[in-house]
């Protein structure tokens, strides 16, 4: 069996088949927490200030009035609750039709001084009366306190949890508190679910995460998952490398790369390279194109997209270096402007552009997968890879940077595209390039080198295939020219005995 060229995997994980789930109405948290939450769960989301709980717990709330159910929102806190809706109104989730009707909002200040049992009792009285399918509870963390002991706050969770439970409402409660706290650890058993809100900072950025610390019956994502705080709510965006594990486990992709495939090739449009590539590049591969800065690393990325909507696949080009007015200027000079700009135009490229500031690299992943499971495209350019993997050893670390790649990698073979990759070395003039000690020189199967070196008194540009692991392929360096209007040439091989000059020699002319 052979994985299509999708990832539906990755948001359908894998459930009981008697086991129903309720949605969260937050993106994707339900493939996060390995389906969503099981009808009477209690659900305990823990974080310290800021860290998104009550925004998060009041998002689902609203999707469960969304879907018909009544839902009952309590709060510990001594602020009105007319302050509640205030602050929450700001927020697209919101609706205030639902308020008074499916959605009730009431305070427990009048009943805690009466102690946790009789609270317990009143809010299950409450769920009662008003057929509650869903209860959230604001701000444990100041009612644990209210009888001085930890044993009658695990009471009061036991007690409410296992009541509503068994009347199949769903418990909602946020608690400031660190997740991974011990002292909080007795009161935490009686809770089926725990999600802890991670909010830090991390230099002179604000960081924020989700982890499913507990989860029974679930098989959920596990790791710190980031998210944003939007007007929309709560984001999350999964880790990577736990959603490309779950969709292998659930995907037959074992002969990625079949037969087939190696002999079938994805042309650059360029003849001359295409020949050094044995026709072109094997379908369903990795192929990173290093050099250095300014030889035309982007440009012979263009080709390729390009050279896809002539053949007829649709292609997606993720920019981290032009948007596409300023990649249209980039080849509004040679004859593939005007091929760019139809293929925008007629969506067989689809063209994502990301800024290099504030990247959270999991954000990005999930920005691009769900292009590629909405468009089902043929080719992929990631122009330029440099800045992504920048981004993942900054938000995370250095550690993290192969397996993050090698998921990366892992994605694109699932679906089976052919992926190109572009990378700028730190040299702008060499004769040899130190990139075979970056990761992805590694991880992907084939490699194009592009170089500026000087020769016959000026700098020369020169295109090599390092390697192509599945195919057999040309080892002569060739020269190259980029002109206007015609584009990149790949020229014949160096005539009349032209050499390309060693390390040795070119270090023997300077220091003469």
């Amino acid at each position: 069996m052979k994985a299509k060229n999708t990832l539906t995997t990755d948001a359908q994980p894998a459930k009981n088949a008697t086991q129903t789930y309720l949605p969260t109405g937050v993106a994707n948290l339900d493939e996060v927490l390995g389906g969503g939450l099981s009808p009477g769960a209690l659900v305990l989301i823990m974080g310290l200030p800021g860290s998104g709980k009550t925004t998060l717990a009041n998002q689902i709330a609203f999707a469960a009035a969304r879907r018909g159910q009544t839902v009952l929102i309590l709060t510990a806190l001594s602020e009105p609750t007319s302050k509640i809706i205030a602050h929450l109104s700001t927020f697209t989730f919101f609706d205030q039709a639902l308020v008074g009707g499916n959605v009730q909002f009431m305070s427990l200040q009048n009943m805690l001084p009466h102690g946790l049992k009789v609270t317990s009792d009143e809010v299950v009285a409450m769920a009662r009366s008003i057929g509650a399918g869903m209860i959230v509870l604001d701000g444990f963390r100041g009612m644990r306190g209210t009888d001085g002991s930890p044993q009658e706050a695990r009471q009061f969770l036991y007690d409410v949890g296992a009541t509503l439970g068994t009347l199949g409402v769903t418990t909602l409660i946020t608690s400031e508190a660190d997740p991974r706290d011990p002292t909080f650890f007795p009161e935490t058993t009686a809770a089926d679910v725990i999600l802890g809100m991670h909010y830090a900072l991390s230099g002179v950025r604000q960081r924020r995460g989700i982890e499913v610390v507990k989860a029974r019956g679930t098989s959920p994502l596990a790791g710190l998952h980031g998210i944003d705080l939007t007007v929309e709510g709560v984001k999350v965006y999964p880790q990577l490398e736990g959603r490309v594990a779950r969709a292998l486990r659930q995907a037959c992709v074992a002969e990625t790369h079949t037969v087939a495939d190696a002999r079938a090739r994805q042309s650059f449009g360029l003849p001359d390279l295409d020949a050094l590539l044995d026709g072109g590049i094997p379908r369903g591969t990795s192929t990173l194109i290093a050099g250095s800065p300014g030889v035309g690393k982007s440009l012979l990325a263009l080709y390729f997209a390009l050279a896809g909507s002539a053949a007829g696949e649709r292609t997606v080009y993720l920019s981290f270096r032009e948007d596409q007015p300023q990649l249209q200027r980039l080849a509004a000079p040679f004859t593939i402007g005007d091929q760019l700009a139809t293929a925008c135009a007629d969506g067989s490229m689809t063209f994502l552009y990301q800024p290099t500031i504030e990247i959270h690299p999991d954000a990005i992943a999930d920005m691009l997968l769900t292009t590629l499971d909405r468009v089902q495209p043929q080719r992929l350019v990631i122009d330029s890879i440099a800045e992504w993997a920048a981004a993942v050893t900054r938000t995370s670390s250095a550690a993290r940077l192969d397996d993050y790649l090698t998921a990366l990698l892992q994605a694109t073979e699932i679906r089976r595209l052919t992926t190109v990759m572009t990378h700028a070395t730190t040299k702008v003039i060499a004769l040899s390039l130190d990139v075979f000690n970056e990761p992805l020189a590694m991880l992907a199967e084939n490699m194009l080198i592009l170089q500026q070196i000087p020769l016959h008194a000026r700098l020369q540009r020169v295109v090599s295939v390092a390697k192509m692991r599945y195919s057999r392929h040309d080892d002569t360096l060739r020269a190259f020219d980029i002109v206007a209007p015609t584009g990149l040439q790949v020229l014949a091989p160096f005539a009349g005995g032209a050499e390309i000059p060693t390390e040795h020699s070119w270090h023997a002319v300077q220091s003469a």
